[in-house]
């Protein structure tokens, strides 16, 4: 590897800047998860009882993970790159003797880490709180990691496509809240008509919460390894397209 000490620093870099700020980056997530469980969980699930053979407290969570993975690992990379455009702190990143593909894996790595730390808290606080058992481990660490890359990617796409703050908050808005909402966190596609039953397929947020629910719960509404191909292959797309724009060097510089 290039530059390992430089690499490495930069990876601190990005873990340092949600760490040091953890009452406001990872805090609030597991509040948002509590929320969930004690509103939605327990009050629609006094009235909804079961889905898949699960309470409904239980068949949300892995769900509940999933939306806190996505908004955290995006939010990270997102605000980290566009930050260091605006500051234009990102020239000296250019100018060092760092390779397109260790700048791209550095800010994936920030966003990974939070995007874990994140889904695994919120799991951990469904066993004492819903008598949570998780179906698989390393499934889970792998569906929660595959989903932290993809979504980090796509912050970092969104970070160079922005030209302002309020671009970054658009897309999150607009685009991944409500495909997370309509991608089966509160529920199974098997619940709706057949039409939207199908329209749900196109959600690609649906095969991240599907393969998490799997993972978690032992439960999906379509084959996992279906589910985990196309996580997979979105994420390795999408890490992909930011190392070339990198080496394109497009919008890294103002």
């Amino acid at each position: 590897m290039k530059n390992p000490i430089g690499f490495g620093t930069l990876v601190l870099r990005e873990f340092y800047r949600f760490t040091r700020l953890a009452g406001q980056t990872i805090a609030p997530p597991i509040l948002t998860t509590l929320l969930y469980i004690f509103i939605f969980g327990y009050s629609l699930g006094s009235r909804i009882k079961q889905i898949g053979g699960f309470d409904y407290v239980l068949y949300i969570l892995p769900g509940l993970a999933a939306m806190g993975v996505v908004n955290n690992a995006y939010a990270n990379s997102s605000t980290s790159l566009f930050m260091a455009r605006m500051d234009r702190s990102i020239e000296n990143m250019v100018s060092c003797p760092l390779s397109p593909i260790q700048l791209v894996t550095a800010f994936i790595i920030g966003g990974l880490f939070r995007g874990l730390l994140v889904g695994m808290m919120t799991l951990l606080v469904g066993i004492p709180t819903v008598h949570l058992q998780i179906h698989h481990w390393p499934h889970t660490l792998l569906v929660i990691s595959l989903s932290s890359i993809l979504f980090s990617s796509l912050g970092i796409l969104s970070a160079l496509w922005a030209e302002g703050w309020d671009q970054i908050a658009t897309f999150t808005t607009f685009v991944i809240t409500p495909f997370i909402y309509l991608g089966g966190v509160f529920y199974s596609i098997h619940m709706l008509p057949n039409f939207w039953a199908k329209v749900s397929l196109f959600n690609p947020i649906f095969y991240l919460v599907d393969a998490t629910r799997y993972a978690v719960l032992g439960h999906s509404d379509i084959s996992y390894w279906y589910s985990l191909g196309f996580l997979g292959g979105t994420a390795l797309l999408s890490y992909l397209l930011c190392v070339y724009l990198f080496k394109k060097g497009y919008k890294l510089v103002r």
